[in-house]
């Protein structure tokens, strides 16, 4: 009779065990996916950048042969989050390449009497749209910090107006960092603070032949709003 008692207790005992340990991992699965997103977003940014070229579709023999512009852009799509740590993006960005001279100074003034005519768009300024698609993943803290990193090699971008019309590009991966409102409706993204965003961009011909590239160093912000879930 003793050791029925026992064996009772004992199952009993680790009944308990179980179920206390089943509560733990359920409390654990249920707090990760709180710190997940779903849904489909609407996205609108901004980002400045300082560029050069790495090899100049002018002069590609020479990496000395290039000129910093400034670059300011705006930025306007959709983002999708999935609930395993994923998403993907799809944005159309408005890029203003700044003059470097402004005004543009007539030619007797330039200190090169052989400077090249016309002149490059680097120096008078022009604007280029765009088209990207783009993957993601994605991690969510307990005070809702959340860190967006890119995946690579899933970059794709074609140009759609401007002197690049139907040159495709890729660039490599950069992180952006920012904060997820209580609700999971608003998501606010910026550049990493403190660490530098260089990204290298890879502008390709008609052909799939290099046009150029050129290293981009950017402050990025963008701001996330739930449209559907």
């Amino acid at each position: 009779m003793k050791s029925r008692r026992k064996i009772v207790k004992s199952l009993v005992l680790v009944g308990l065990v179980l179920l206390f340990a089943l509560s733990l991992v359920s409390q654990s699965e249920a707090q990760n996916w709180r710190l997940r997103l779903r849904g489909e977003y609407a996205v609108v940014g901004e980002q400045t950048c300082i560029c050069h070229w790495l090899v100049n579709p002018d002069n590609p023999t020479d990496p000395s042969a290039t000129v910093y512009w400034t670059e300011t852009s705006t930025v306007l799509g959709t983002t999708i989050y999935h609930r395993n740590g994923t998403g993907s993006a799809q944005v159309s960005i408005v890029e203003v390449m700044h003059p470097i001279y402004t005004p543009i100074p007539l030619y007797p003034i330039w200190s090169e009497p052989s400077w090249p005519f016309p002149l490059p768009p680097s120096v008078l300024g022009h604007t280029n749209t765009s088209d990207i698609s783009l993957q993601f993943s994605y991690a969510v803290s307990a005070d809702g910090v959340i860190t967006r990193s890119i995946t690579p090699n899933t970059v794709t971008g074609i140009f759609t107006s401007g002197d690049l019309t139907g040159k495709t590009f890729t660039f490599t991966p950069f992180t952006l960092t920012g904060f997820v409102s209580r609700n999971r409706e608003t998501i606010l993204y910026s550049s990493v603070p403190g660490q530098p965003d260089i990204i290298t961009v890879d502008i390709f011909n008609e052909d799939g032949s290099l046009y150029g590239r050129t290293e981009q160093e950017c402050t990025r912000s963008r701001v996330l709003t739930l449209i559907s879930r």
